[in-house]
């Protein structure tokens, strides 16, 4: 005598499309973006604001800099141009101090751009201004002038 079975699919295939639309609800749920606006001040501090707001989360976010001037982002690096000829790296989730000389011997460094692995500093000296270029990683001098 022959015996058959017969399977029911419908339950394994109702699980499956359902696990399936709660996956597809989840990847479709917007996720919240947090963006910050970092502030130099030349009295020697760096401000971290919120974007959408203005709103200061926290208007002290890096003290004892030696008037701040010139600021950039890369990532989670926050690079400071410091009163004191150099640039100083920072977490920018933290605040804390990553290389506090991450790149020294400057003059007046005001305006710090970072494109790629490259880090563009200004330096102000005796009227003259001219941009260094340096490793965003290493901090190495690539070209001083």
């Amino acid at each position: 005598m022959k015996t058959s079975h017969i399977v029911n699919l419908r339950p394994l295939c109702r699980a499956f499309c359902t696990a399936l639309v709660g996956i597809a609800a989840l990847l479709a749920t917007p996720r919240l973006a947090t963006a910050q606006i970092y502030v130099s001040e030349q009295e020697g501090t760096v401000g971290e604001y919120d974007a959408t707001t203005g709103t200061a989360i926290d208007a002290n976010f890096i003290t004892g800099l030696s008037g701040s001037e010139g600021i950039a982002l890369s990532g989670n690096d926050l690079f400071v141009g410091n009163g004191s000829n150099r640039i100083s790296e920072y977490n920018a989730t933290t605040g804390a101090v990553i290389s506090a000389n991450f790149i020294t011997g400057l003059n007046d460094p005001a305006g710090i751009v970072v494109s790629g692995n490259n880090l563009y500093v200004t330096n102000n000296y005796a009227g003259s201004t001219w941009v260094g270029e340096y490793n965003a990683t290493t901090g190495a001098t690539i070209n001083a002038d």
